[in-house]
Parts: structure tokens; C-alpha cells; sequence
């Protein structure tokens, strides 16, 4: 895996204020699969922590649900990031 630069970071984050800016529907989708990926992690975590007091219970969903918002954020940052919806 390669490392980023300060420079890309900065590009990056000045094309994120730009296009943030210029498409508010795409940072509207942003922030709530933003906010859908926190609750499935919060959620997981739940989990996680009833299956260390004891619980015979698998967190295998929750794990699946937390992949998929990860998914579904990478891709509405993606859009974000090039313009399209």
C-alpha cells in the first residue's frame, strides 16, 4: 500500500470543499452513508461486546452490515469526489 503524500491530502481535501460545495445532493448522500456507516459500527460493537460477556450469539450480520456501509460510503465519497450522481 502506498502512502499519501501531505500534498495529495491537501488536493484532496481542497477538491472535497470545492465539490461539496458545488453539489449539495451528493453531500446530503455523503453524510448519511457517513452517518448509516457510524451505526453499523455502533451496532457491531454492541454486539461484540454481549459476545464477550458470555452470549452465544455470532456477530457475522453485524460485520456483513458494517462492510457494506463502508461500501456504500467509499462509493458516495467516490461520486462526491467526481461529480456525478
Amino acid at each position: 500500500m502506498s502512502t499519501i503524500s501531505d500534498e495529495q491530502k491537501v488536493a484532496a481535501a481542497y477538491r472535497l470543499g470545492v465539490l461539496t460545495s458545488q453539489h449539495p445532493k451528493l453531500r446530503s448522500r455523503l453524510a448519511d452513508a457517513r452517518l448509516e456507516l457510524a451505526a453499523a459500527i455502533v451496532t457491531m460493537d454492541a454486539v461484540e461486546k454481549r459476545i464477550q460477556a458470555g452470549e452465544k450469539i455470532h456477530s457475522l450480520q453485524e460485520q456483513a452490515g458494517v462492510e457494506q456501509a463502508k461500501n456504500n460510503y467509499a462509493q458516495a465519497l467516490a461520486e462526491l469526489l467526481r461529480g456525478e450522481s
